[in-house]
Formats: C-alpha cells, structure tokens, sequence
C-alpha cells in the first residue's frame, strides 16, 4: 500500500498524503511496475541534421497558455516545505488534501482520517473566527497575485470537536460516533446566509462558506489573475480508505469498503456544484479530484468497475450527468475536470516519487521519460496503468477526447502530481518538462504536491535542498534572469526528432520576444540544431542553464545567431536551458 508522504514533520497532515488503494499496489507487484532495465538513449543524429537533435519551432502556429498551470498546494507555507519558501512566482494556490475533507469552516475543527490517526483538532487554524484556516491561506496568496483554490468537502459528516483524539474507525460505533463527534455537512442551507453561522444547529452549510467567502473577499470569483475556485473536494474515490472515521467498512469487515457509486460521487458533485453556483455563478468549480488513474476507470473501485456501469468508465459518467445536469439547471456545473497524477513508472516494485528508492541509472531513466506519458502516443511505460489503457497512456489526450465526447467545454486540471526527487537535476528536469507539456496541451491549471521527503539521503531534513531543482524548473519559466523575465503565454509549436533525448518548448513573451526552453535529458552533452521558421531571429540569444551545478537558472555565454548557417546549441548533460532572442 503506497502512502504519499509529505513530511517535515508527522503533523503535515492538511494535504493529501494518501493512501492511494488497498489493491493498486498488489496490481504493481503483479505486474512488475517498470521494466527492470531499459536500452541505452539513443545518441545518433539523423543524416539530415548536424546536432545530435534538430528542434523545429513554427512560429506561425499558435496557441494560449495558462498562466494557472505554474501552481502548487500550500504555497504560503514554508513549513509544508520542510523550511524552504516555495517561489513567489507561482501562480496558483491549492489548499487541498485529506484533511479538507473534513474541514468545518465554521469553527475550523478538522480531521485528516489516515493521515493522522483520524483525530479532531484544530491543525488548520487556532482561531474559532469562521472561515480563519482559509483566510489566513487566501490572503498571502491574493497578495503574490496567485489564484486561490478552496475545497468543497463532499464527505457526508464533518469534524465536529477539537478533543485531539482518535475518534475512531469501527463501524459498529459509527452511529453513536457520527452523533457526538460529527456535524452533518448539507449543501445548500435555504433562508438567509451569513457570515457568522450558527455552531449549535449540528449542520455546516456549503453554500454559507462561499458566501463568507465572497463576504471576505468580494468580486475574487471574476478576477482575471487571482480568482478563487472551488475544489469538489478531494480524492472521494479512496474516501473508504482514507476517512474510516466516517466512511468505515460495512460490518467492519475489509471486504465490504463503502465504496463510491458512480452515480452517487457524481450525483453529490452535482449537488455541491450548485452550492457554489448558486452563490457565485460565474465562479469555475473543479472536480472530481480523483487520486489515481483507478479513480479515472472506476471512481477507486478498481479491478471491479461499478456493477451499475460495468463497461463504462466513471468519469465518462461523472460527466454525462454534470452535462444532464446543466441542461436541468441551464448553467454549467462543472467547469474544470480536475484529476491527481502520480506516475507508476520505475523500477521494478519502486516508483518514482519515492525520495528514499534506490536512485540508480534504471530509476533517473523513468523519472525523465516519465512525464511522456502525459502525452506521447508513441512511449508506453509498462506499468498497471498503461496495462489499463492498453497501451501508451497520453493522459491529456485521453482525458480531452473524454471531454469532447460526454461534456464539450469543460476545461483540464491536474492539481496534484510529483515526479520525485525534487533535490536532484533528475526531478527539475521531470518537472520543467511537466510544465512544458502543460502549456502546449491546453491544460488549464496545475498544482505540484509538496511531497519530497525532505530526510532522503542527501537532504537531511533541509526542506530547501529537498525542494531546489523543483524550484529550480519553475524560476526557468517564470524568472529566469531574476528580474521577472518569463516564458511567453503565447506558445508556438515546436517539435524534437527525438523525445526519448529531449524536449522543446517554444513561446512569445509579453514584448514579443522568442522564449524557448530546451531540454537534455542525457547524461552527456548533445547539441542541437535549432530551425525556426515563420520568424526571423538574429544577433544573439540570452542562455540561462539548470544543471546539476546549480539549481537556480545561470546566465551563460549568449548564443550567437549567424547568417546562412544552421543555429547550433551545445546543451549541457542533463539540463534545462532558457534561451531568450532578441526582438
């Protein structure tokens, strides 16, 4: 059973930290998680080209960036960095996770079930002031001009004391439990809202929350760079094993979890969708945060689909019924189809977000090649999840093909994800590469987990080097030279002859200056051929490199532009590069 952990200290509980299914790991095993060896990269030119790659770049072939895809969780909060204080430049806010689930905003009790020994408490905030856990979170962000993502909790009770105590898992006790130590979380409280809600009536009311939230932070839900949005909750397909305080076995017995229903988990969505919408209805809503891809297929049920729907996959379903729902309420409910991402690949029985697995040639190989799967129609990882897809996986193609079929319109999100080792070039290169894919294929937001273990070896509990290239990959979108210099929102296409070697992302920033950020994912230096048509560049090029030298962007010689010859780049062994054209 695979445990994401956050870890600076045992209490780092808000966030998701989850267990990701109590069948998903034995399906790893089984099928052995990543080969256990994989062929040299490849290092030979194409006859055609006089690097070792040729990268083409079209610029007259457009398209938008998000500026919300350069998120994170917890941004406001060096302490959930083991010390390290997460870049300024971030441009979303996520405050997620188990202990979401049960938040009450009205006195700020909450529990985050497995996590921390399903105990009441007060871990978010001290302070009794309704909403003060989100305030307190919401304000330094709006402040750095970061959207702020607030959750929805969706789990039918909600903490309802601060007794610091493991309230329990049995579900023999559950009834007398959910009385005394529960509040029932209801939707949508009809009459008068208010930002100061009753605590005696034993019902927290969703729809009073956004409206405190608008009461604290009027007009956020329109803001064009720092809005709000709201979560539908947090990975509801693992509530089962995740929140047994309230979702415990039926009969306590492991065989019978109290799975989700596929049209249960969509059918409450809906009804917290209208929550907010009934609010703020121009405010986008999220969801379904599922935690794994076996939340994608069957909404956490995984090998075993929904009786119900049993040749269907859940967010196929999840969507069908938010599209029925807009045409019964005549607006949307769903905005953004939001989902977690984890990459199974690896070596054998390891993946590659585990900080502490052995860091050898064969798991640095997956941790580079891995975000292909986000996308590549040609990479297939060879892991549980490709075994499910039947192939490569192209996570955002499939889920956009998705969309287009069962609700047209709806944007993309993946608010959770970590490519491991965010101390080493390995994992700045995982992540600079995540956040180029990101851009190109439309997805609209995106938040990085704080999940290094800040005590692998050679961290030693030093959230700021555990954390380095992680920071690293975003300052080379998003200030590179140190004076806010910035990868464009307007992206161009650009294409490599070779992804398994490298990547290529390509850009006008705010001046109208050609932006790219190269890649070498080798351990030897190789040179590329850069061909650019559309544009004319000329003079010289600014170049900012990471590499295992250094986490933070470096300035290096320009790149001279000659005329009538190929512009070559030497891109360093395992890097990142930045290179900036003159206009």
């Amino acid at each position: 059973m695979r445990v994401r952990s956050v870890a600076a200290t045992p209490r780092l509980t808000m966030m998701a930290a989850t267990v990701a299914s109590l069948t998903i790991s034995a399906v790893v095993v089984a099928q052995g998680g990543a080969p256990p060896s994989r062929p040299a990269l490849p290092t030979g030119p194409s006859s055609a080209t006089r690097g070792d790659v040729r990268f083409m770049i079209d610029a007259r072939a457009t398209h938008p960036i998000s500026r919300f895809v350069y998120g994170g969780n917890f941004t406001t909060e060096p302490s959930v960095y083991g010390g390290a204080t997460p870049p300024s430049e971030m441009t979303l806010n996520r405050m997620g996770g188990n202990r979401l689930s049960a938040y009450n905003w009205e006195t700020n009790f909450s529990n985050a079930g497995a996590d921390y020994n399903y105990q009441n408490d007060r871990y978010l905030s001290s302070s009794t002031s309704p909403g003060a856990a989100v305030r307190t979170r919401a304000t330094p962000s709006f402040a750095k001009d970061q959207a702020f993502m607030a959750t929805i909790p969706m789990l039918p009770f909600l903490s309802g004391d601060d007794c610091g105590c493991n309230v329990g898992v049995t579900d023999a006790e559950r009834t007398t439990r959910l009385a005394t130590r529960f509040r029932i979380n209801t939707a949508i409280k009809t009459g008068p809202l208010s930002a100061s809600p009753s605590t005696s009536d034993n019902a927290v009311y969703q729809n009073e929350f956004v409206h405190w939230f608008e009461s604290t932070f009027p007009g956020r839900s329109t803001h064009p760079s720092a809005p709000v949005f709201f979560s539908l909750d947090n990975e509801p397909d693992i509530w089962h094993a995740t929140h047994k305080e309230v979702q415990s076995d039926v009969n306590d017995s492991a065989g019978t979890p109290r799975y989700q229903t596929y049209a249960g988990l969509s059918d409450t969505s809906i009804a917290y969708a209208r929550a907010v919408k009934s609010v703020l209805p121009n405010a986008l809503v999220f969801g379904p945060a599922v935690a794994t891809y076996a939340g994608i297929a069957t909404a956490g049920r995984y090998p075993s689909p929904d009786p119900l729907f049993a040749t269907q996959n859940f967010l196929n379903v999840y969507l069908d019924r938010m599209r029925a729902a807009e045409k019964t309420d005549g607006r949307r409910m769903l905005d953004v189809l939001d989902v977690h991402w984890y990459s199974a690949i690896g070596r054998r029985g390891e993946e590659i977000n585990n900080d502490t697995a052995q860091q050898d040639s064969v798991m640095v190989w997956a941790r580079v090649q891995g975000p292909r799967s986000l996308w590549d129609p040609t990479f297939d990882e060879k892991t549980w999840v490709s075994g499910v897809t039947g192939g490569p996986i192209r996570l955002i193609p499939r889920l956009k093909e998705q969309i287009a079929a069962h609700y047209p319109g709806t944007k993309l999100a993946i608010t959770e994800y970590y490519y491991g080792r965010g101390g080493d070039i390995s994992g700045g290169i995982a992540q600079a590469d995540v956040l180029g894919i990101f851009g190109r294929e439309g997805v609209f937001a995106a938040a990085f987990w704080p999940q290094a273990n800040i005590w692998a070896t050679p961290y030693g509990g030093d959230g700021r080097k555990a954390y380095a290239y992680i920071f690293g990959a975003l300052k080379m979108f998003r200030n590179y030279d140190g004076d806010g210099g910035r990868f464009g929102d307007v992206g161009l296409r650009a294409t490599t002859t070779d992804n398994a070697m490298s990547s290529i992302y390509a850009s006008r920033d705010s001046t109208g200056r050609l932006v790219l950020i190269v890649i070498n994912k080798t351990t030897t230096p190789k040179t590329a051929e850069i061909s650019i048509a559309g544009t004319t560049v000329a003079g010289s090029a600014r170049v900012y490199t990471m590499t295992s030298k250094s986490a933070n962007p470096d300035r290096q010689a320009d790149l001279t532009i000659g005329s009538g010859s190929p512009l070559l780049y030497a891109m360093p062994a395992m890097s990142v590069s930045t290179l900036v054209f003159a206009q």
